[in-house]
């Protein structure tokens, strides 16, 4: 795992790309870590998840299976209660927001990865696969909560099912991504800028917006409503705030400290 920031945005980037960024568990050991040291970094506004060499990445790495399935059958259930849903949902509760450059194949747990993300940017070679059903399984580690709500349950079935990948243009037009790149260093410098942007954003309003979108998705009216207005009440009373309607008034543009 590669940890490197630049300004307020912290890009880490998944290293093995012999091994297509699998993800071992060393690696999902790893990308925790440099999630919660971007979590606790004041300084870091943004995150931005990438993949080394030519994929994102392939998911879990079937090869430390391998003596799990000579013994006896694997607990996968496990694997996911304690190793995969952790990671996805440090993604999503990160305070922070998290882009994700996505480069190449996101399949399996990889393409789970890149849903947990705020938003995703795309280089022209990207695929989004859901490849679990092509080994006998079902999405896992959120994927089908994502799929769902980000692309409808008629369209989140035909990917799961059929286990096509979703080329990037095709993601684009639905939404899944934000923008699409020519190549690898076009989608670099794309979500550079798309990170500078957010990270000129109000800190602590942007972790309200996760938390509230997180939770309108699947809470009632009301629940959402209530959680608006605990997070409006805490907004307001921030110098963020009164900046942003000091900078209004003097027609220039607003500088957040996150306070």
């Amino acid at each position: 795992m590669l940890y490197a920031t630049t300004d307020s945005v912290a890009t880490i980037t998944l290293n093995r790309p012999a091994a297509l960024n699998a993800l071992n568990r060393p690696a999902r050991h790893a990308l925790r870590q440099a999630l919660n040291r971007a979590r606790d970094d004041d300084t870091v506004r943004v995150v931005v998840l990438t993949g080394a060499g030519r994929a994102f990445s392939v998911g879990q790495d079937v090869a430390e299976l391998v003596s799990d399935y000579d013994a006896a059958p694997p607990a996968l259930a496990r694997l996911i209660y304690e190793e995969w849903a952790p990671l996805m949902e440090a993604v999503r509760s990160l305070p922070k927001p998290v882009v994700a450059a996505v480069n190449g194949a996101a399949a399996g747990g990889g393409l789970s990865l890149a849903l947990a993300a705020d938003i995703r940017l795309a280089e022209i070679r990207t695929r989004f696969i859901a490849a679990f059903v092509g080994v006998g399984l079902v999405p896992d580690s959120g994927a089908a909560h994502h799929l769902v709500r980000l692309l409808g349950l008629s369209k989140a079935m035909e990917l799961c099912l059929t286990g096509q990948p979703l080329a990037a243009s095709d993601a684009l037009a639905l939404g899944l991504v934000a923008s699409v790149s020519e190549d690898a260093d076009a989608l670099a410098a794309a979500g550079a800028s798309y990170a500078a942007r957010l990270a000129a954003g109000a800190p602590m309003a942007q972790a309200g917006v996760k938390a509230i979108l997180h939770a309108a998705a699947d809470a009632p009216f009301d629940e959402v409503v209530a959680l608006e207005a605990q997070w409006q009440d805490r907004l307001g009373a921030t110098e963020d705030h009164r900046e942003a309607l000091a900078a209004f008034l003097a027609k220039r543009p607003p500088i957040f400290r996150g306070q």
